[in-house]
């Protein structure tokens, strides 16, 4: 029956369910006129589920899930950088900016920027 109901419509999609998510957990916002605006928020959800414009829900969904896969690649660029601190000393070449990454434990080196060819004389 539910698949029914759908037929020609958008359905629900990851902005729908973001948007439903939200809404829930504004309900625990201790803000007088919060209801009002968890209504809201639910009542876009469920246009966007009933939806004939596919197209132009399916747009909007494909921005929502870049700005998603935007956050999520800066979160585990973040990650994979706290990791390496460990294992390594990161440095900036001064003359083009490039981040150069040496063992850490090996005392004075010589850096050769592999962008410029600049050499950096550095401790690690």
């Amino acid at each position: 029956m539910l698949r029914k109901m759908f037929i020609g419509r958008n359905g629900p999609d990851q902005l729908s369910l973001a948007l439903v998510i939200f809404a829930l957990l504004l309900n625990f916002v201790p803000f007088y006129y919060m209801f009002i605006i968890t209504f809201l928020i639910l009542f876009a959800a469920v246009f966007r589920m009933f939806s004939r414009n596919i197209p132009q829900r399916q747009k909007e969904n494909l921005t929502f899930l870049n700005m998603v896969n935007k956050i999520k690649s800066w979160y585990y660029k973040i990650k994979a950088r706290g990791q390496q601190r460990k294992f390594y000393k990161i440095f900036k070449c001064p003359v083009c900016g490039l981040k150069l990454r040496v063992p850490r434990g090996k005392g004075k080196v010589s850096i050769k920027c592999s962008k410029c060819g600049n050499k950096i004389l550095r401790t690690t």
